[in-house]
């Protein structure tokens, strides 16, 4: 019996596909459907013709309906500056079973969630934004840490991300781990001058084994990172630890410097990197340098143990634009250049003096706009 039935399907789905061959080849047929249905007597006929060339028509795989469940976020960054953390990410652009997220009733008004946890607690991520997302666009925040994340030893922390649909359901989270703790000290005692060579850019010497970074620019966005040599003009930077000189500005424009400390820290076998808050300080790099700073400390000091000589001592001015230093001497109210070149030391011997006689004296710095006087100090010869 069951081979009866097995015939009888067989015959019919090939008379099926003749008689469907037939209908894909008569076009008259096609043709004429709308003017029979004109005819009431012969609606009922056209009808069940229609239903037979319906019937030639291949199916597909039944498609289950649409979850609309937005994809994964993709491209999640943490960035860990001062006590704060930015998050950063890319939002899909269709749902988990490839329909388009800018189809209209895809997935509605999505939402971004945001949640916090610490690396050994992920289990309890607590939540800490919902923010509007849109298709294929750039998603971030910028999350301000507790106290509790502040401080304290370095640690890892671990951020999860994800975005639902208007019903509020979602296909999963994208996770990324950043550091928790104390971060890095502020720069502190920041300045910028204008100095012979460029922009003399100052601060306080601060934490040992913490690199240092000094960039120049209106934002992070438009920066130049000024290290050994600056990639955009190519000329050089001299760096200390607690200074640098750009000779990339140009004269008559203003200059904004920024520096902050960065530190690197290895935890579980994974490098994360920590940023104090950066601090800034705005110059404009003229065209006619100010005058130097004046030096310090001048001392004259009386040496009759052989021929009589005046020795003078000073310290150099905290200005890197000095180019050297000229050494006057006043006696009897006349004033006498005693160096003809400019010095680059610190010290001077005169030793065109006389015993019985009173001296006064004072060392100018140099550079290119003029010169700066020291204090005056006496001096007698027994």
């Amino acid at each position: 019996m069951s081979n009866f039935g097995g015939k009888m399907s067989a015959r019919i789905e090939v008379r099926k596909s003749v008689f469907c061959k037939r209908l894909s080849l008569d076009f008259r047929l096609v043709n004429v459907i709308p003017a029979l249905l004109h005819d009431k007597q012969r609606i009922a006929p056209v009808m069940v013709l229609w239903f037979l060339m319906a019937g030639c028509a291949s199916q597909g795989p039944v498609r289950p309906p649409s979850l609309h469940l937005p994809a994964a976020v993709h491209g999640l960054t943490a960035t860990r500056v001062g006590d704060a953390i930015d998050l950063a990410w890319t939002n899909p652009t269709r749902t988990t079973d490839g329909v388009s997220l800018t189809a209209k009733h895809s997935a509605g008004a999505m939402q971004a969630e945001v949640c916090r946890a610490e690396a050994f607690t992920t289990a309890n991520c607590t939540p800490i934004a919902h923010l509007p997302a849109t298709a294929g666009g750039s998603g971030g925040y910028h999350d301000v840490l507790p106290s509790s994340f502040a401080e304290g030893n370095v640690r890892t922390i671990v951020y999860r991300v994800r975005l639902v649909n208007s019903a509020g359901n979602g296909a999963g989270w994208t996770e990324v781990k950043s550091l928790a703790g104390v971060a890095p000290a502020i720069i502190t005692g920041l300045r910028a001058q204008p100095v012979a060579q460029g922009i003399l850019v100052q601060w306080q010497p601060g934490e040992d084994g913490v690199m240092l970074r000094v960039s120049r620019g209106k934002d992070a966005t438009h920066s130049t990172l000024l290290a050994a040599s600056d990639a955009s003009t190519g000329k050089q930077s001299q760096k200390s630890s607690s200074g640098t000189v750009d000779t990339g500005g140009h004269v008559g424009e203003e200059q904004r410097y920024t520096v902050f400390r960065r530190c690197t820290v290895s935890l579980g076998g994974e490098s994360f990197l920590m940023d104090s808050d950066p601090a800034s300080v705005t110059v404009t790099a003229s065209a006619k340098l100010p005058l130097p700073l004046p030096p310090t400390s001048l001392e004259a000091l009386a040496n009759t143990l052989s021929t009589p000589e005046v020795d003078l001592v000073w310290q150099p001015p905290d200005d890197a634009g000095v180019t050297g230093y000229r050494v006057y001497r006043e006696e009897s109210g006349a004033t006498t250049l005693l160096t003809q070149e400019p010095l680059r030391g610190f010290t001077y011997a005169d030793k065109s003096v006389s015993n019985g006689h009173s001296y006064r004296y004072w060392v100018a710095s140099m550079n290119g706009t003029g010169e700066q006087r020291s204090s005056a100090v006496s001096v007698t010869l027994p």
